[in-house]
């Protein structure tokens, strides 16, 4: 019984890993982009979403 619980657990714990290249993109983001990513569903003003937007892109990882 022991063997299969630990393959069991090995193939689980490997499953959820995210690789490096996954991460990657994330970590690359500029403060701007980031920003604007995380308010695209908070209710806002057009224009203030615009203002977001334009950082992102200014910041040249849009």
């Amino acid at each position: 019984m022991k063997p299969w619980f630990a393959l069991a657990l090995l193939a689980t714990l490997a499953g959820c890993s995210s690789s490096p290249s996954q991460l990657r993109p994330e970590r690359q983001q500029s403060d701007a982009c980031r920003t604007y990513r995380s308010m695209m569903t908070a209710p806002m003003a057009p224009d203030a979403m615009a203002r977001l937007r334009e950082a992102c892109e200014q910041s040249g990882q849009g």
